[in-house]
């Protein structure tokens, strides 16, 4: 499995949906690890939780075309962000 490749305020926001995550249903993720990152993906995305929403949220519009790309090859499929509009598109991978 290839490495996940985030830029460092992808990181930051990810590491706050952790702790939000495990605030709420008391999980924790082994960030270090792509299956960690995947599984805590997968689970917030149907969490109901504001603090996980918004965390997430913020997480995914760090990511580029390319990242989300990625994470769909790998069985992620990404909720689009509540304040998603068609001009906050998604970024460009570089």
């Amino acid at each position: 499995m290839d490495t996940l490749i985030f830029s460092q305020s992808a990181i930051f926001r990810l590491q706050q949906l952790g702790s939000h995550y495990y605030h709420y249903s008391g999980v924790r993720h082994k960030l270090a690890t792509p299956e960690g990152i995947l599984d805590l993906l997968k689970a917030a995305a149907l969490a109901q939780d504001a603090n996980v929403r918004e965390s997430y949220d913020a997480f995914v519009m760090e990511l580029n075309k390319r990242q989300i790309e990625s994470l769909s090859d790998r069985g992620v499929t990404l909720r689009v962000p509540l304040n998603f509009s068609r001009n906050g598109a998604i970024r460009k991978a570089s």
